[in-house]
């Protein structure tokens, strides 16, 4: 079977359905059930099971591209046990899934060829080429196919496939660029708008047209809007008028909440608005999230909602937690795009605190509700119209307007005056605040930039080799939990909870400049979060090189960590100063009351949580017991016994399995796997609860 089919998947372009429930503007405090995300998976999938030859909207690829993964995975491991039954089953799900897709037609055909079967192969070989396979090079080479070559109906089908190569197919129009006057409104839909299944995202084929007059036309239209409080603006039609900015020219304007919290964009002269079709909103794709994607443009974008319910958050908590959120983020934000997000209920408030995981510079977080964002979606439109015409160019080309307007914002906030500042927690809160937003200096650092000025990205990896092993503790095994240690993992961005029962974690990084990696890159790392007393970054043993070249080795002491600890990687060329960071956290789980013995050893944890501290469901789910840890004579871990109101409950072995007798010396003689789910409590707007069970 063809590995590079399922990889192309969708190349092709349009399906799925399913609206996303459970999350509001922000307007609208009200706590409502919501669905946990994976239920919703499952229930989208049960709801994409029609008729094969149904083609779907484009606008509901987005609701089946977790469900698609799945079956493109169980595929994958299908082709390497060699497994026919299960390619066609997978394959038959596949088209299900995804009507009108001819890869996974294809796949189904090859499936069934394999396993003998020339009619029904020939049926889903036709429905390939309908829906536009068009490789009648590949059908005749194809090894897959090799059983029903011999029969005349194939060689037709190869003919058909050769003979329509290049046509257009009838349901599946070609995405065509959407010309729009620049300052005008496009608007997206399913001739200007194509679907990748590799990257969960969407294209948008915009012609922006420049206009006709010069720039400084704009100058006085700049000037007098917001009736001239803006203090930038002068500054900023001063530039337009002798010509030496850029303006907001191709520049596009994104709001993700049907209009709710939305700039003025007539304060921004020849910015672009870029709006959705009504079919787009039926399937939510066109609220929440970003996740469209427009070459060569500079995009600004905010979103005031937050999702409710028992798994409420923000949208920038949903990001760090929901899977596949942050790595989209990451995508878009190193595509020149810039997007604003409130903080909500997620920060700031007494009895909850900082939810968040972790630190990442996908979004601005702002802190409070809808409107927060409104401040820095104006600023941030300010210096990209300051920045100077051939500078603008250079950054869209290099992909970094978000990383430069991060940079920007926080190498100006009140207070940040020298690099020394910069480089410390003075630059990078962990929620954005109007009171330290100096517009003035940003649209002045921008206009004074120089290409050689634009600083790279740093990007940084977390390594795990054979030289430098990491042992991640493992669900059930190492730590009483379903959830994994690594929160999210993206070059820009990376967090995680430490989950293992070790007094002290060590992890090997290494950072890179983005786009490109220069070798004579200087790096620096800073602790801007939590007690930098617990942290040691150091180089690495037998290494020559270290934290200022981009290797550095990090040590966590977990014994008495309580709160997040977030380190800040800056990258700097020989002429520039440190550019963007990329984020490293860590996390202790707040449900957890951890004591360690003087040498380091695990005594117990209690995760009864009585002091009722706030914890993420999508972390940790509440439990009601206490582990304490058991170790032999010679010190060695012999597992931990479970106290559940005051009374020992069950014993456990080292590798998590419940004992059910023990030797003489104590040590465990027969156990039983036993596994970790979440049980509903039935008390309303509560998570539900971790309970464990022996495996049958």
């Amino acid at each position: 079977m063809k590995k590079i089919l399922l990889i192309a998947l969708s190349l092709v372009a349009v399906i799925g359905l399913a609206q996303t429930k459970g999350v509001h503007s922000q307007k609208n405090h009200s706590q409502k059930k919501n669905v946990h995300a994976q239920k919703k998976s499952a229930n989208v999938q049960k709801k994409v099971t029609r008729s094969e030859d149904t083609p779907l909207s484009i606008w509901a690829m987005h609701s089946v591209w977790n469900a698609h993964n799945d079956l493109r995975r169980q595929m994958m491991d299908a082709i390497r046990r060699g497994d026919i039954k299960t390619m066609e089953k997978v394959c038959t799900q596949g088209t299900r899934l995804i009507p009108c897709d001819p890869i996974w037609h294809y796949n189904l055909a090859c499936a069934l060829a394999y396993r003998g079967e020339p009619s029904l192969a020939f049926t889903e070989l036709d429905k390939a080429i309908n829906f536009g396979f068009r490789d009648a090079a590949m059908m005749a080479q194809d090894s897959d196919l090799k059983r029903v070559q011999k029969y005349p109906r194939f060689k037709e089908l190869v003919k058909k496939a050769e003979s329509l190569k290049g046509k257009p197919v009838a349901w599946r129009p070609n995405a065509l660029p959407k010309k729009v006057a620049s300052g005008g409104v496009a608007v997206l839909n399913v001739t200007n708008v194509v679907w990748d299944f590799e990257t969960g995202l969407y294209e948008g084929f915009l012609d922006i047209e420049k206009t006709d007059k010069p720039l400084s036309g704009f100058a006085n239209q700049y000037a007098l809007s917001r009736g001239g409080k803006a203090l930038e603006r002068p500054y900023v039609a001063a530039w337009l008028s002798e010509g030496s900015a850029a303006g907001n020219e191709g520049d596009i304007y994104l709001n993700r909440d049907l209009n709710h919290s939305r700039i003025k964009v007539k304060d921004f002269p020849l910015l672009t608005e870029v709006k959705y079709e009504k079919e787009a909103e039926k399937f939510a794709a066109a609220t929440d999230i970003p996740n469209m994607v427009f070459k060569d443009r500079a995009v600004f974008g905010n979103v005031s909602r937050a999702k409710m319910g028992v798994f409420w958050r923000s949208l920038m908590r949903g990001t760090y937690t929901e899977p596949g959120l942050a790595a989209r983020m990451n995508m878009l934000y190193l595509s020149n795009q810039f997007w604003v997000f409130p903080a909500h209920k997620d920060y700031g408030y007494p009895e909850i605190g900082d939810t968040y995981p972790g630190l990442a510079p996908y979004a601005v977080t702002t802190k409070g509700s809808s409107w927060t964002d409104i401040p820095f979606m104006n600023a941030a439109l300010a210096v990209s119209a300051s920045l100077r015409p051939a500078v603008k160019k250079y950054i869209i080309s290099q992909k970094l307007m978000g990383p430069t307007m991060q940079w920007i914002f926080r190498r100006n906030f009140k207070g940040v005056k020298t690099q020394e500042d910069y480089l410390s927690s003075k630059a990078h809160p962990v929620v954005f605040t109007t009171n330290i937003l100096d517009v003035v200096s940003m649209v002045k650092h921008a206009h004074s930039l120089k290409i050689e000025d634009i600083p790279p990205a740093a990007a940084v990896n977390v390594v795990n080799s054979r030289l430098f092993p990491i042992k991640f503790p493992q669900p059930v095994v190492d730590y009483p939990d379903i959830c994994g240690e690594i929160i999210y993992a993206t070059p820009t961005a990376t967090a995680f909870a430490l989950r293992s029962k070790e007094a002290k974690r060590t992890f090997l990084f290494q950072a890179k400049t983005y786009p490109e990696h220069n070798p004579l890159a200087t790096f620096e790392w800073k602790v801007v979060g939590g007690d930098p007393s617990f942290v040691k970054i150091e180089t690495p043993l037998g290494e020559r090189t270290g934290p200022e070249s981009g290797i550095a080795q990090i040590t966590i002491d977990r014994t008495k960590l309580t709160n997040r600890i977030d380190i800040a990687v800056f990258a700097k060329n020989l002429n520039s100063e440190y550019g963007a960071p990329s984020f490293i956290s860590f996390t202790p789980i707040a449900l957890e009351k951890r004591e360690y013995a003087k040498d380091g050893k695990l005594i117990s944890i209690d995760y009864r949580n009585e002091e009722q501290v706030y914890c993420d469901p999508l972390l940790a789910l509440p439990r009601n017991w206490k582990d304490i840890y058991r170790y032999t004579k010679s010190g060695e871990y012999a597992g931990y016994d479970r106290e559940i109101n005051g009374k020992i409950a069950a014993s456990f072995a080292p590798n998590g399995e419940r004992v059910i007798s023990r030797k003489a010396d104590g040590m465990p003689l027969k156990t039983i796997p036993v596994r970790y789910l979440p049980r509903n409590t039935g008390v309303p707007n509560e998570p539900p609860e971790l309970i464990y069970m022996d495996e049958k």
